[in-house]
């Protein structure tokens, strides 16, 4: 018998002694409504096991002490050597019940007992000695199948032949168990403790042997000790064993390995005992045993189980599955191969070897199955094949993917024939994988712009820009795969019917983050060296390019690279382009006639005409701070008089205005910098008049444009301005009337004058007056006599401003007196009837001046009274178009007695 046999409710003691430390009361968590109990557990002194059930008789965890369901329960307390004791008691919502340890009375069992439901050493009596066929069961078996013995309710069910029956590989041992168990009231099996086996090889080959047995002890206390073989190993003896009790371990060699535990893995099983076999090492065939196993409870025979050992040699195959190199390119194979080598004393026939693809893109991934092999549909091969003891088998085959990714494939052996073990279904797989990686290149061209730091701003395609202005562009090449790439060349060329002649680089190309050497095309584009890019790496060339008349310029990014596989990669950028545009502005300039106004031609002064500047842009930009402005027609220094003035946007419908500066004789539009669409004109419109006395001749006003990005031009439009002359005539005498040889007489008062309207004077004036004629038209000379002349010349006389007749005289401040013999000379400084005055040739009379002459006249004694005529004539050549002017004047002068 076992020394004092032990109660197995070790599992809770850990538990028991917690709460004799007084930690056993627990917090009722606060909710709504209590809905649970507790229990209470006194300190325990005596190290008695607690087992508590619900009124179903499941076991209630210790966790749940705090948490109890209302309703019945029932507390066992156990302890080896002693009585167990059971109490039952009741949870109420929200009680808690306090728990009292009892003093359990020794166990007073001697011989084989089994244990109940309760864990209670319940003692075999005679009665049930004298009934052991019906009482007790007893088996034996030395493998665990199916539909056998279950290891977990052990005696529910009795061996199957196949688990009494084994063969084992040479050199191992191997445990063969028993079981013996009390049929109770109830129809459960209850497990004996204490019940003997012997064990015994009835007929052997090979030297077979027990080689370790369970431990000893009897009821009776006779001495027999562990490990108790006998009979030159041919016998032994072993005691069902108690789970809480001193059990012997099951062996464990290297050298001798331990095929199997029968299904039961711990000998601290109730009811379960143990032996195990070997056989002598010598032995490289078979070796056989048939042992007979006999159970005693209290020294009564219960029955006999006969098993059937054998030992032979094993076939022990290993697997091994390895790629030559488990990294590849795409499309790039790679060598697998799988060994399969049987280490051990027996041949395995009709192996099956399965090789697939277990993850991994299939549709990407192939293989090329080994010669003699069967190409599967899961990537892989089948083959069938046989190995000796100590023979291997290679298969090599190549694999590859068309992308990239991980493409891991199992080799498996599926089954075997293992000669006395027969068939065989084996966990034997290796599993290699292929990892394949491919650089992904990718080209991206930008244009953009380049601050002062030298960093790169990204801007769209299509930007415009003026002739020869730089526009920046960036390539970059990006590996976003997950290998390196080599030999990468990029290469920038013009595209879609860019013309060469008018595209440039500008400036350097520069390469970064490496430093990767430019060559220039000529100034169409360029190609780098060769250069490395690393997965996840990119690399960028940034340049200026120029476009020097208006067009659409486009050039193209392209790349070349080695793969990791050895093929050549190629890609081409989007096509990014940019516009050169440039505002072309022509002037025109286009002098007309005025409704009501002379031909422009025939210009005279007074009259007004109108000047039309219109400034078109022709180009494809605008023209930006356009100014336009219009300088006065002009000959000589004299200009024209501004009227009035205007422009035109076309498409807009305001109406701009001028400015006029004086001192420039310039108008300008307002504001002075405009902006000028592609297509847009400006039309500016002015009324010009020419001033008084301006001169014949050809006047021309100039428009004029400037913008900052269309250049400058001009146009120029004349009109003519006829000659003309216009004169004015004036002759008063000073008193009327007059006495017949009065010496004083009167003073003759002449003006001979130019309108101001005229613009040109009298040249070769000669004044010719008649004094005392009897006719006003009488040019034969008078009877008057005629003394001291004085001739004056007034170039600002002062005019009427309604009639325009002068309201000045010779005395006018601005009237000089002329010299005889110098300006002019007099046909007689006095006489009798006329007197004539030629002026120089040079002698001018300009518009609006005026020639006073002053002449005293007397009627010599004996004239008769009556009324006489004095007369002028003023003879004179119109200075720019030489035509001959002749003016007459009368007045009457009455002679009294």
């Amino acid at each position: 018998m076992k020394n004092q046999m032990k109660l197995g409710i070790a599992a809770l003691t850990s538990v028991l002694l917690l709460a004799s430390c007084g930690g056993g009361s627990t917090t009722t968590p606060t909710t709504p409504v209590v809905t649970t109990g507790s229990v209470n557990l006194p300190a325990n002194p005596n190290g008695y096991t607690l087992t508590i059930r619900d009124s179903s008789g499941n076991v209630v965890p210790a966790s749940s002490y705090a948490n109890l369901a209302p309703g019945s329960y029932t507390a066992t307390y156990s302890k080896d050597g002693f009585q167990p004791s059971t109490q039952s008691f009741t949870i109420t919502a929200g009680g808690s019940t306090n728990l009292a340890y009892p003093t359990l009375t020794a166990n007073t069992v001697s011989g084989a007992y089994y244990m109940d439901a309760n864990g209670k050493m319940v003692a075999i009596t005679k009665d049930d000695l004298n009934n052991a066929g019906t009482k007790f069961v007893f088996y034996a078996w030395l493998e665990n199948e199916a539909d056998g013995v279950d290891p977990a309710n052990l005696g529910a069910a009795a061996p199957t032949t196949g688990e009494q029956d084994e063969v084992a590989p040479l050199n191992s041992q191997n445990v063969a168990g028993g079981f013996v168990g009390y049929k109770a009231a109830d129809g459960k099996v209850y497990p004996i403790i204490g019940a003997n086996v012997r064990w015994d090889i009835l007929e052997q080959t090979g030297n077979v042997r027990f080689s370790a047995a369970d431990d000893g002890g009897q009821p009776s206390g006779a001495p027999i000790t562990g490990q108790d073989i006998n009979d030159n190993a041919l016998s032994a003896n072993t005691y069902t064993n108690s789970a809480t009790g001193t059990n012997a371990r099951f062996p464990s060699s290297t050298q001798y390995p331990l095929y199997n535990v029968t299904g039961v893995n711990t000998p601290d099983t109730n009811g379960f005992t143990w032996t195990a076999l070997n056989h002598d090492p010598a032995v490289t065939t078979q070796a056989t045993a048939r042992v007979r196993a006999v159970a005693y409870v209290n020294g009564t025979e219960i029955t006999k189980q006969f098993l059937n050992k054998t030992f032979a040699p094993s076939a022990r195959l290993t697997i091994t599955k390895t790629p030559d190199d488990n990294r590849a390119g795409i499309n790039q194979a790679r060598d697998f191969t799988i060994t399969v080598s049987n280490t051990g004393a027996g041949p395995a026939t009709n192996i099956r070897l399965n090789d697939v693809l277990r993850s991994g893109n299939a549709a990407a991934y192939s293989i090329t199955a080994p010669t003699g092999t069967t190409a599967n549909a899961t990537d892989g091969f089948d083959t069938t094949f046989d190995l000796a003891p100590g023979a291997s088998r290679t298969f090599t085959f190549p694999a590859q993917a068309s992308a990239v990714g991980v493409y891991c494939d199992v080799a498996t052996i599926v089954s075997y024939t293992n000669g006395a073990f027969g068939n065989v279904t084996p966990t034997l797989s290796d599993e290699a994988c292929l990892t394949v990686t491919a650089p992904t290149l990718n080209i991206v061209k930008t244009l953009g712009t380049v601050d002062a730091a030298g960093a790169f701003t990204p801007i769209a395609s299509g930007v415009t820009v003026a002739p020869n202005a730089p526009v920046y562009a960036r390539i970059t090449v990006s590996n976003n795969g997950n290998a390196d790439a080599t030999n990468v060349v990029v290469t920038d060329a013009l595209a879609q019917n860019t013309v060469a002649a008018n595209y440039a680089l500008s400036g350097n190309v520069t390469a970064a983050p490496q430093t990767v050497a430019v060559t220039k095309n000529g100034d169409d584009g360029f190609t780098t060296a060769a250069f490395n890019l690393a997965a996840g790496a990119s690399q960028t060339f940034t340049f200026a390019a120029t476009g020097s008349v208006d067009g659409t310029y486009c050039d193209q990014g392209t790349f070349t690279a080695t793969s990791n596989n050895g093929e050549a990669l190629t890609s081409t950028s989007d096509i990014p382009c940019f516009k050169v545009a440039s505002p072309l502005l022509a002037i025109t300039k286009q002098n007309s006639q005025i409704a009501g106004q002379a031909p422009i031609n025939q210009l005279t002064p007074g009259s007004s005409y109108q000047s039309v500047i219109t400034v078109t842009n022709t180009g494809t930009a605008a023209a930006t701070d356009v100014a336009v402005k219009d300088l006065l027609g002009n000959l000589n220094n004299v200009y024209m008089n501004y009227g009035s003035g205007s422009y035109v946007l076309s498409g807009t419908a305001q109406t701009g205005s001028v400015t006029f500066d004086a001192a420039t004789r310039t108008v300008s539009t307002v504001p002075a910098a405009l902006t000028l669409n592609p297509g847009q004109s400006l039309t500016l419109t002015l009324t010009s008049t020419v001033p008084a006395g301006t001169p014949r001749g050809e006047y021309c006003d100039t428009g004029s444009y400037t913008s900052t990005n269309g250049g400058a031009g001009q146009a120029r439009a004349c009109v003519t301005v006829t000659s003309f002359i216009s004169e004015q005539t004036q002759l008063t005498d000073t008193v009327d009337p007059i006495r017949a040889g009065d010496t004083t007489g009167t003073i003759v008062a002449s003006a001979a004058s130019v309108e101001p309207a005229s613009n040109e004077g009298a040249v070769n004036n000669v004044l010719i007056y008649n004094f005392g004629a009897l006719d006003p038209i009488q040019q034969t000379p008078g009877i008057f006599n005629f003394t001291n002349t004085q001739v004056y010349y007034d170039p600002a006389p002062t005019r009427d401003a309604q009639t325009g007749a002068i309201t000045s005289d010779y005395t006018n401040g601005t009237s000089t007196l002329l010299t005889a013999g110098n300006q002019y000379t007099a046909s007689a400084a006095s006489g009798l009837g006329q007197q004539t005055l030629t002026f120089a040739p040079t002698f001018r009379v300009a518009p609006g001046a005026v020639i006073w002459v002053r002449t005293q006249v007397t009627a010599p004694a004996g004239t008769a009274a009556r009324q006489y005529q004095q007369t002028m004539r003023w003879n004179n050549t119109a200075e720019s178009s030489g035509q001959a002017q002749t003016n007459f004047k009368a007045e009457s002068t009455t002679v009294i007695p």
